[in-house]
């Protein structure tokens, strides 16, 4: 009776081990197709829960609020300029500044951007025009249009002379 049971076990063995081959050929792990290591992806061997992994889902995208720009201030009113004449500029990177003469000094005066004399503010130097901000508002002075007599020096002092030797 033993052995009867000895050659029914070796008899199931046999077919179980041939109930669980892939096909009667043996092919390589390359060769198989993916749907033979399904089993393998949705229960993982070595998970200790051998649960699937978890698909990432990202997280809802927060909205975005966009905050309206702030309206620009308004330009100051235009206003009488003072009785200046701009006789120069200088602008770079690091220094923005305007030469000015006045009818009642001899001597030129100049402003640095920011910098005031007489109620004015030196607002913006532009190429060939400055911008001044005063109590009545903003005033614009020009390169005086009319050619210069190139007169450098006090009228009552005649330019100087080169001596030939």
């Amino acid at each position: 009776m033993m052995t009867m049971l000895r050659v029914t076990m070796m008899l199931a063995a046999i077919a179980v081990s041939s109930s669980l081959c892939f096909g009667t050929e043996a092919l390589s792990v390359r060769k198989r197709p993916l749907s033979d290591y399904v089993a393998l992806r949705d229960r993982p061997l070595f998970s200790p829960n051998r649960s699937a992994p978890v698909a990432f889902v990202a997280p809802e995208p927060e909205p975005v609020v966009v905050q309206p720009e702030p309206e620009p201030e308004p330009e100051p009113p235009p206003a009488a300029a003072p009785d200046w004449q701009l006789v120069g500029i200088v602008r770079s990177s690091r220094l923005n500044s305007a030469t000015f003469t006045a009818p009642a000094e001899t001597a030129a005066f100049t402003l640095r951007t920011g910098e005031s004399r007489e109620g004015w503010t030196l607002t913006a130097v532009g190429q060939f025009e400055v911008k001044l901000d005063g109590a009545g508002g903003r005033a614009s002075l020009q390169f005086s249009k009319e050619p210069s007599g190139g007169q450098m020096f006090p009228p009552d002092e005649p330019p100087p002379t080169l001596s030939g030797g």
